[in-house]
């Protein structure tokens, strides 16, 4: 019988332990900070969804829908048109942009300027500059009206301008078709000097012309140089009268030498 093989003796594993010691209150002092944060955010987008709410429901309450406006600085136009053209009606006082009421009613061919005030909870006011139309021009292609700014305009309104200009041959015109603004100045500049001067002809030979208060025939030519033109005459009619003449026609045409026979 064989001896028996002594046994190994068995090992026993070694363990190591570890102590880690964590700092609880700053961890829950940062999960309490981040808790907090994210309620006021909860908080805040609350108040804005509320405020939103309240305001959606404003503005479509009915007290602050536009039924009406008050109208200032209109003499030929009706505030019923110029309350058409602001195209307020039943809109609300919060979605009308002042500046783009205004410049729709500035669409307006008698128009010159509007300015629109809003307030709450449903007035609005609209004020206006209107044009006003001093010569009835008369061309070929009809009548129309021309302003104190030689803005060609539709004939309108009850009161007829007080200037007359016949244009037969359609002479004279701009590049767009309008009034020349030089012969509509020297129309008015006449006018101021000679109220009882109110009618005008335009021709290829003599230009604009007209007949004096004294009863003289008065040629002031082409567009250049109408003020110029104007002044000399102002000078040649004094002269004139201080003379005694009675001259047929003053020619005006070109101011640097002036004529009269």
């Amino acid at each position: 019988m064989l001896p028996s093989r002594p046994s190994r003796p068995s090992r026993r594993r070694r363990t190591r332990r570890y102590d880690i010691s964590v700092p609880l209150a700053p961890l829950a002092g940062q999960r309490l900070r981040g808790s907090h944060w994210s309620g006021a955010k909860i908080v805040s987008v609350l108040l804005l969804g509320m405020l939103a709410a309240a305001l959606y429901q404003l503005s479509n309450s009915y007290a602050f829908f536009v039924y009406g406006a008050k109208i200032q600085g209109n003499h030929s136009l009706s505030a019923e048109q110029i309350y058409d053209a602001s195209a307020v009606h039943q809109q609300s006082i919060f979605w009308l942009p002042p500046r783009e009421i205004a410049k729709r009613i500035q669409d307006h061919p008698y128009v010159k300027q509007a300015v629109v005030h809003c307030r709450l909870p449903n007035r609005v006011t609209i004020e206006v500059t209107e044009r006003l139309p001093r010569i009835s021009w008369w061309s070929p292609q009809g009548e129309r009206w021309v302003d104190d700014d030689a803005v060609t305009l539709p004939p309108g309104g009850t009161q007829r301008p007080p200037l007359l200009v016949m244009d037969d041959e359609g002479l004279a015109t701009n590049a767009d078709g309008d009034l020349h603004a030089d012969i509509a100045e020297g129309m008015l500049l006449v006018s101021s000097l000679m109220p009882e001067v109110t009618q005008f002809r335009y021709d290829r030979t003599w230009g604009l012309f007209f007949q004096s208060p004294h009863g003289w025939h008065v040629a002031l030519g082409r567009a250049e140089r109408m003020q110029d033109k104007v002044r000399v005459l102002n000078r040649v009619q004094e002269d004139i009268l201080a003379r005694g003449r009675h001259p047929q026609l003053v020619d005006l045409r070109f101011p640097d030498t002036p004529y009269y026979n």
